[in-house]
């Protein structure tokens, strides 16, 4: 198919996966050979009725020149005709964004007219980390910042909390192991973690599993502690709730406590990022038009009084009162991003900027309903923390984690 087919089907893929009936296409599209029976079981073959729609315009797009002229016959033979009608329309040249799924998202229609670009593939992110070549936690590199220490060979915890299978209690998070699947290869492949897993835990459950991650005798040994919570949530009181599958909650406000000084002594002075992908609120952030015009690392401390809360760098997958974003097939938007963008930049950037980079990806995804997701960065005290993936500090030289 040519590429200028191929762009109108992208171009105009909200209104084909909203309103094409494609059982009756279907049969015409094999009747007239753009596909053969085989193709067509293939592509219907999960229960997911919407994913199956899209990867039918997807393999249509790989087909030959004549499949978009029969694409546009077939439309008008099934009084589909004003669908072949847009994909008539000639190219605009108009930016255009991502697409995704959007989390607990309901029958939500939308008469907006806004361009939108639809990644063609379904497939999760391939995790393939770059390590790193040099260390950064250096005066040099950090001039007029504080920066930790993270050169260990045993450089951090990570603790993964995922929650997934609520029963009847809420729904299922369909895509929440592709999640665990990323964020595993991605510490795995960095070298030095320990990685701690839990799947389906009720909140009381959860905040046990926290309070002994936290208060772990291991954890002295240790340069970098790194927590991720993934579960329903929502907002009380201004406040964000992280449900366990009992349909209890912890406040998130709770957990960050479990992670100070007061409570958290084997990693004092040491750097805590707290990960919380969770809907924090019902608000979708339905996207707005907008016209504009043209016009160091301390090693070794004494200290006689220290802050409450320190040394903590907290991620929100959303904004306090909005929902999350998840794509069934390729995991949750948020994780994927920061899987990304840690595994191409993480050799030589520090975490606060990965997580700006994270939000960057998500300013260039919008769901087929139109909506669009901001995370929120909340520094608590937090210096430069540079992960080295790759590399660890021993015997007065560079050594690495894979030979």
């Amino acid at each position: 198919m040519l590429p200028e087919y191929k762009e109108r089907i992208i171009k105009n893929f909200v209104p084909l996966m909203k309103e094409c009936d494609v059982r009756i296409l279907t049969k015409l599209l094999v009747e007239k050979k753009v596909f053969t029976d085989n193709e067509i079981n293939k592509i219907f073959s999960t229960n997911d009725a919407r994913h199956n729609k899209r990867v039918l315009f997807f393999e249509i797009q790989k087909k030959e020149q004549r499949a978009f002229a029969v694409l546009l016959e077939s439309l008008r033979e099934t009084n589909q005709g004003h669908l072949a009608d847009i994909l008539q329309h000639k190219r605009t040249g108009a930016k255009v964004f991502n697409q995704a799924v959007c989390e607990d998202d309901g029958d939500i229609s939308l008469k907006i007219s806004l361009p939108i670009h639809i990644d063609p593939t379904t497939s999760p992110l391939n995790i393939k980390v770059e390590h790193s070549r040099n260390f950064f936690d250096t005066t040099e590199h950090n001039k007029g910042f504080e920066y930790y220490y993270s050169r260990s060979k045993t450089r951090g915890r990570a603790l993964i909390i995922n929650n997934y299978d609520f029963g009847t209690k809420m729904e299922y998070r369909n895509g929440a192991m592709v999640d665990n699947n990323n964020l595993k290869s991605l510490f795995k492949q960095m070298g030095g973690w320990d990685i701690q897993m839990h799947d389906n835990k009720t909140a009381t459950e959860m905040l046990m599993i926290i309070k002994n991650f936290a208060q772990d005798k291991k954890n002295k040994n240790y340069n970098v502690c790194f927590v991720v919570i993934m579960s329903h949530g929502c907002e009380i009181n201004n406040k964000t709730i992280i449900y366990g599958i009992d349909g209890s909650y912890l406040y998130e406000c709770k957990i960050q406590e479990e992670f100070n000084n007061e409570h958290c002594k084997l990693f004092l002075t040491k750097p805590k990022v707290l990960i919380f992908h969770v809907c924090r609120g019902n608000n979708l952030d339905y996207s707005t038009k907008q016209v504009t015009e043209t016009d160091s690392a301390v090693r070794d401390m004494e200290m006689l009084n220290m802050r409450t809360q320190e040394d903590m760098l907290i991620g929100y997958s959303t904004l306090l009162g909005y929902k999350t974003h998840r794509d069934a097939h390729r995991g949750s938007w948020y994780i994927e991003i920061l899987c990304e963008k840690f595994m191409k930049y993480a050799h030589d950037t520090p975490v606060d900027d990965l997580l700006s980079l994270i939000d960057q990806g998500l300013r260039r995804r919008m769901s087929e309903y139109y909506t669009m997701q901001t995370a929120e960065v909340s520094n608590k005290g937090f210096k430069k923390l540079y992960l080295h993936p790759g590399i660890y500090y021993e015997d007065d030289a560079v050594k690495t984690f894979f030979n």
